[in-house]
């Protein structure tokens, strides 16, 4: 009985604590729009808003609830072209048609503790 009573304890102390994360990845902002994933550890979604603001988007989600934890910042290399097999006649340079872009990528962490 008394085992019954202390995992039930455990249990209810271990559920009061838990807490719901979401990690919004902005992906692109221009003039027009702002463009996201929201990622809440069951589903990504891809979302649009109007407003490209940042704040805004920050304040939506805390009127939601959540209170912003952290604000990281990551560089995403995207290398596009092709890499030739063998080096072109004399020339033994590897100047190929190569591009690479450098997208800079901000991801807002945020949490909801349960009541």
């Amino acid at each position: 009985m008394n085992k019954l009573i202390l995992s039930y304890l455990l249990f209810l102390s271990s559920y009061s604590y838990c807490q719901s994360w979401i990690v919004v990845d902005i992906l692109q902002q221009n003039k027009k729009e702002i463009i996201y994933k929201v990622d809440d550890g069951e589903t990504v979604k891809r979302k649009k808003d109007k407003n490209p603001s940042i704040v805004s988007l920050i304040n939506k989600y805390q009127d939601e609830g959540f209170e912003l934890k952290s604000i990281t910042q990551g560089v995403e290399l995207d290398l596009n072209g092709n890499i030739p097999m063998a080096p072109n006649g004399m020339n033994r340079n590897f100047i190929t048609n190569l591009t690479l872009q450098n997208n800079n990528r901000v991801m807002l962490w945020f949490r909801k503790p349960n009541d």
